[in-house]
């Protein structure tokens, strides 16, 4: 697992205040990479259609998670 610096972490607290129940495409990448680059991982960035909304879930409660315990 990959720790993000501490200018990361208030940029990633700061990104996850601003994001509610929808998800803004702008944000999608940003998420996304974040996602990957915690858990060194590179799996591939699903759309952004509803249908793919349990990944976006999955990663943006992964990150939820991290951030809390920083």
């Amino acid at each position: 697992m990959n720790e993000l610096n501490p200018e990361a972490l208030l940029q990633l607290k700061n990104e996850l205040s601003q994001i509610g129940a929808y998800l803004p495409e702008n944000k999608a990448p940003y998420i996304w990479d974040t996602f990957n680059h915690i858990r060194d991982e590179n799996e591939m960035r699903p759309c952004t259609c509803a249908s793919a909304g349990g990944h976006w879930k999955r990663a943006i409660d992964f990150l939820h998670d991290y951030a809390k315990q920083r």
